[in-house]
């Protein structure tokens, strides 16, 4: 398999409960807005995420939501992954690896629905609030 990049995301927290402590980690629920452009896709997105934070400190991102393109058309996705602490970065920041899935019902974008992204992000203040934005690539098998 090989990665193509095709794109960039960005992600902002629009809501943020506080963090829910437990002895093998924590939880973290919020509600995020951005914007998502690729190679034939492009839109706006909503989201929800819950993220674990494992005892490590490394959180385990777990989004659901709606691309909106400008053409009316709806995407389900579903983004999951590892968001790691960058020891060595100030202001902090953390760096983000997602893989998401879409699916739509509509002709213009069924091609998606067989398509596994992923996205490089890194996670930093953006404005007053806290977000993420990098590259998206498409996982190309080469089987």
């Amino acid at each position: 398999m090989r990665l193509e990049r095709i794109g960039s995301l960005e992600l902002v927290y629009t809501d943020v409960d506080e963090e829910w402590a437990f002895p093998e980690g924590g939880h973290v629920y919020g509600i995020l807005n951005g914007r998502l452009e690729a190679d034939g896709l492009r839109g706006t997105i909503h989201a929800t995420n819950l993220a674990r934070q494992r005892p490590d400190g490394g959180f385990t991102p777990t989004l659901r939501g709606i691309l909106s393109t400008p053409e009316g058309s709806k995407l389900f996705f579903t983004m999951d992954g590892i968001s790691i602490k960058d020891p060595t970065a100030s202001p902090p920041r953390r760096v983000v690896t997602t893989g998401i899935t879409l699916w739509s019902s509509d002709p213009r974008f069924r091609s998606w629905n067989d398509t596994y992204l992923v996205a490089e992000t890194v996670g930093r203040a953006i404005g007053t609030s806290w977000g993420v934005s990098g590259d998206l690539y498409r996982c190309v098998s080469e089987l």
